[in-house]
């Protein structure tokens, strides 16, 4: 097998770990946000944060091919590929929103568990994160599954977006829940 299909692979199953992880990650927070339950932990964060950092790396190696491939072709077709760029820019755009939410939400081991301050500026860089993970799933789904080896990928990609659009919407009311508690109190 190739290298570049064995990464393709990889990679694909790195998604679905993180997909697990990060609803994990962001239904547990929110319904913290909410005052029901308590939340998931540094552990899981610390991992999510991990395979985003493996997953980015593979992806930026499998566009390097990609890119090199097609100018050896002679063949961009960038209005063609319009899906390979919206993935690399909502992924862009991920990488972004993660290192300012990092930075709002951490602390010291040793600090206190408490909310941190969440202002407006805070919530449109979790906004923000929320609608590029979801630009990217979108952009990706389709792929994903073709990646994943599953039949019928059209209507697989169609239940998974519909089932992270709830959850990521859900995630976006915790945010803006947690925002307003912040302007209360």
């Amino acid at each position: 097998m190739k290298l570049e299909a064995l990464l393709r692979q990889v990679n694909a199953v790195l998604s679905v770990l993180m997909l697990a992880l990060f609803l994990l990650h962001g239904v547990g927070n929110a319904f913290q946000f909410l005052d029901v339950g308590m939340p998931p932990g540094r552990g899981l964060a610390h991992a999510l944060l991990a395979v985003c950092v493996v997953h980015a790396l593979i992806g930026v190696w499998l566009t390097v091919l990609t890119l090199r491939a097609q100018r050896r072709a002679g063949a961009g077709y960038p209005r063609q590929n319009l899906r390979f760029w919206a993935v690399r820019a909502s992924g862009l755009a991920i990488a972004a929103a993660i290192a300012c939410h990092v930075l709002i939400f951490f602390r010291p081991a040793s600090a206190p568990v408490r909310l941190a301050y969440f202002g407006p500026a805070q919530l449109a860089v979790s906004i923000l994160l929320v609608a590029s993970i979801a630009v990217h799933v979108l952009a990706s789904a389709h792929p994903l599954m073709l990646s994943l080896g599953v039949r019928g990928p059209r209507a697989r990609a169609a239940d998974l977006v519909l089932v992270l659009a709830v959850l990521l919407a859900l995630m976006a009311v915790g945010f803006v829940v947690y925002c307003v508690r912040w302007s209360v109190v």
